[in-house]
């Protein structure tokens, strides 16, 4: 069967409308009928507009990064749409999305956008990418307190910069408007560069961010930079050194708890090997039992050989196992009067030899 040609326009540039997108789906193992499919795969297509949706009425994930897309329109009747990917397209404005009220996900990043506008219908909005655009000042942001829902926030890479006071920050003021949000990237934007201790000063301001830029909000920093929005540098050293003694005391409840177990540890190997030694031992008896009666009994040579050889064998593994054992009994010997720190740091060199000799023993 002929393959069908994709219809393109006078230019060659390929055109998107239902027909295409219906080759498209089956091409990419999705259903030929445009009501059945719940995701389309139309990135990297070349299109220059958004067209021939209209009957894709169930779809709720849609790829359209790297077009040519200039304008976002024609997704009026995807009103179960929840993830929408346009980055790394040539879009200028934020509109078309009235209808698509269920949307969770926008990544417009990589774009021309130079305004955030046409998104407040949007309220159960979680994660918005606008980064590398074109947006420059608190003027071009600042509808991103109507959207309480978003809780993902992505603007690195703009064109921000600082305005205002470092006390009154109208940029910070619009987060601090934004309830749900915990992460947010602002890196690469001039405007950080003019902020004075930034990381601290937005996490002392922002107490539900557990993400900020390249890097997670630990427990610990979060303990820390609360105390310097509170009390300054000095309430910041107190909560440090707090952090300190607390960690010290941890480390040495560990070491407390490894100096009660390395002596039961040890003394389970002690027994392991006991346990093997004696199980030996009354193999060699039975196999010298054996042998004396082959002899009594004029057996074959080669019957008495084999026995011998056995013989030697086990004892060779004897002698060997003894000697682990007395090299382990020793040890537990010098751990009576070896220090706390002396036992932790020989604990994974004991185990590690043990088990190198145990290997060549087998």
């Amino acid at each position: 069967m002929k393959k069908k040609q994709l219809e393109r326009d006078e230019q060659g540039n390929l055109i998107m409308n239902e027909q295409n997108i219906i080759e498209i789906c089956e091409k990419e193992g999705l259903y030929e009928y445009p009501e059945l499919n719940s995701k389309l795969y139309l990135h990297f297509k070349a299109f220059r507009k958004i067209a021939g949706l209209d009957n894709f009425i169930n779809v709720k994930t849609l790829w359209l990064e790297n077009n040519f897309i200039t304008r976002i329109e024609g997704l009026e009747n995807l009103q179960q749409l929840t993830h929408l990917f346009l980055q790394n397209n040539l879009i200028q404005k934020i509109e078309g999305l009235r209808e698509n009220l269920e949307l969770i996900t926008l990544n417009l990043s990589n774009n021309c956008i130079k305004v955030v506008e046409n998104l407040q219908r949007l309220q159960k909005l979680s994660s918005l990418d606008l980064s590398t655009n074109k947006l420059k000042s608190v003027s071009d942001i600042w509808e991103l307190e109507l959207n309480q829902s978003i809780s993902n926030l992505d603007l690195s890479n703009n064109m921000l910069e600082f305005e205002g006071e470092h006390e009154d920050d109208p940029l910070l003021l619009i987060f601090k408007k934004m309830p749900k949000l915990k992460c947010l990237y602002l890196q690469r934007n001039n405007y950080i560069r003019s902020i004075q201790n930034y990381r601290k000063y937005y996490l002392a301001n922002l107490p539900e961010l557990t993400y900020l830029d390249t890097q997670p909000v630990f427990p610990n920093e979060r303990r820390i930079v609360d105390a310097w929005g509170k009390s300054g540098k000095e309430g910041e050293q107190i909560e440090r050194q707090k952090i300190k003694d607390e960690e010290d005391t941890k480390k040495q409840e560990y070491r407390e708890e490894i100096k009660k177990q390395l002596p039961i540890h040890l003394q389970s190997k002690i027994n392991f090997f006991q346990k093997n030694i004696n199980a030996i031992e009354t193999e060699i008896q039975e196999m010298q039992a054996r042998k004396q009666n082959h002899i009594e009994q004029n057996s074959q040579e080669i019957e008495i050989t084999f026995l011998d050889a056995s013989i030697n064998q086990k004892q060779s593994q004897l002698n060997e196992m003894n000697e682990l054992l007395d090299n382990m009994k020793v040890r537990q010997i010098r751990q009576n009067s070896m220090t706390e720190s002396q036992l932790i740091e020989q604990r994974g060199d004991q185990q590690e030899k043990i088990q190198i000799q145990l290997d060549e023993i087998d």
